[in-house]
């Protein structure tokens, strides 16, 4: 009888800490910025489709609907390949650490700063959790 009641108490375990994972993975990230801290559950954001831990979020301009711009989550550690993306061509950094390669040119772009691309085929390495806002406006 002992050994099936240990064999049960393992199996209840095993499920408390399974259901305890999930409900820890459905919590909101957590993102500290300069001035404050934002709780964002990303959730309503698309994933980007070169990397799905990146998030973003169109941005309607009400008096423009031409003009596009998105608000981007990108986590430490992401990488996008060079290649032409027709939405961006400024950036905004509001929180983070962005190095930009445009045409071959590094640009490190940080909390705060802004950069206009004069065109739109670049890559870029995300060197911190960052938050973007970018507008393909020139």
């Amino acid at each position: 009888m002992n050994e099936e009641r240990k064999q049960l108490f393992r199996k209840v375990n095993e499920l408390i800490d399974k259901k305890k994972n999930e409900l820890l993975k459905s919590l909101p990230n957590i993102h500290e910025i300069e001035d404050g801290i934002i709780i964002r559950s990303f959730y309503g954001w698309n994933n980007c489709e070169e990397n799905h831990e990146i998030k973003y979020k169109k941005i309607p301009n009400i008096n423009k609907p031409e003009e596009s711009v998105y608000f981007y989550y990108f986590p430490k550690g992401s990488v996008l390949e060079t290649k032409e993306r027709k939405h961006i061509n400024c950036i905004t950094c509001l929180t983070g650490n962005i190095e930009i390669n445009v045409n071959n040119e590094i640009h490190n772009l940080k909390a705060y700063n802004k950069i206009l691309l004069g065109h739109n085929n670049f890559g870029c390495k995300i060197l911190e959790n960052t938050y973007i806002i970018t507008t393909n406006l020139e």
